[in-house]
């Protein structure tokens, strides 16, 4: 148990605020949390292992340096695709979900090839004595340094508009990934000339994605206004058919005069917001109008405005209407705001 807790609270304290941190909150605004932290055990467990079990014949046999490259690259790979953005269905997210533990698992893996979390688990395995237990301490201590990540990345992702969160994610992983590919030896032993041609390669490839990922920007902006235009006309056609359903038959409905005719005037747009106040409400004539078709009416708009949360504060039609069936429903006095 003694080995356990060692190698957790080393591996905890050594990626505090580190790069695997940084990449679980990356990660986390692409993929489930539950495929990111199998991702980051199945990757630790890999790395770690070899480091525990076959440490000293990697450093033999396995450059680093070539394995610390292939990272690189992989990271930059990373960041280029994060500049995307796409509607997908369920479906098609059940058929990604092992391509997604299988990115985070490699990532992972390769991203901690030669570094300080390998080095320990390498160094903790020497004076262990049950090097499983260390192996254990050594994940469990990423897993949850991880999951530390993850939750600061699944709260931003609600606050921060999507493409945000995705530059966001491509420029941690072009920083880790320049950072290893031109502090590589192999790259720096070809010359100034091949150094430059890759830069000009991965500013290349950058520019292009970029353009990619402004057009689905636009794309999917439009796409979004559209269909919120088209459940608006739903909802109010639902919402109107309610208020049919309540409708007592009485002519007062012609002019106005009670509440039933005062939402179908709303939703018609006879009135504007200047014009609305709690004074005439009161003068509407209220009859015993069902409540619960009342109710259903209101939880329509409910639904609208959980679906759309900014139109609670700009349709005032909606709003408005609500509150007629508040007052229908609660049977009281009626106050606009």
């Amino acid at each position: 148990m003694q080995d356990f807790i060692q190698a957790f609270a080393l591996i905890f304290v050594a990626e505090m605020g580190d790069k695997t941190q940084i990449m679980a909150m990356a990660f986390a605004t692409r993929y489930k949390i539950s495929h990111i932290l199998l991702g980051v055990g199945i990757g630790a467990f890999l790395n770690h292992g070899l480091a525990i079990m076959l440490g000293s014949l990697l450093n033999r046999y396995i450059p680093l340096e070539a394995l610390q490259l292939v990272a690189g690259v992989l990271f930059v790979a990373f960041g280029l695709l994060s500049l995307s953005i796409s509607e997908e269905d369920e479906e098609t997210t059940k058929i990604n979900k092992y391509g997604a533990i299988a990115t985070v698992a490699m990532s992972f893996f390769l991203g901690e090839l030669g570094d300080k979390t390998q080095l320990t688990a390498l160094t903790l395995s020497t004076q262990a004595q049950l090097p499983i237990m260390t192996l254990m301490g050594t994940v469990s201590g990423m897993v949850v340094v991880s999951s530390v990540g993850i939750f600061i990345g699944a709260k931003l992702g609600d606050r921060i508009p999507e493409h945000m969160i995705r530059l966001g994610s491509f420029v941690i992983f072009m920083l880790f990934g320049l950072n290893k590919i031109f502090s590589s030896s192999y790259v720096q032993s070809m010359g100034s000339t091949f150094t430059w041609i890759l830069i000009l390669m991965i500013a290349l490839l950058t520019v292009y994605r970029f353009i990619i990922f402004r057009r689905q920007i636009v794309e999917i902006s439009v796409s979004a206004l559209r269909q919120k235009a088209k459940d608006l006309k739903a909802y109010k056609e639902r919402i109107q058919n309610g208020i049919d359903q309540l409708c007592q038959g009485c002519d007062v409905c012609r002019d106005m005069g009670c509440v039933v005719g005062y939402m179908r005037g709303i939703l018609a747009e006879r009135m504007k917001p200047g014009e609305l106040n709690s004074d005439y409400l009161e003068m509407l004539h209220n009859r015993d109008f069902d409540p619960d078709k009342a109710k259903v009416i209101s939880v329509m708009i409910d639904e609208y405005f959980e679906k759309y949360p900014d139109e609670r504060e700009t349709n005032w039609q909606l709003v408005t209407v609500q509150k007629v069936l508040e007052k229908i429903i609660e049977k009281n006095t009626i106050h606009l705001v």
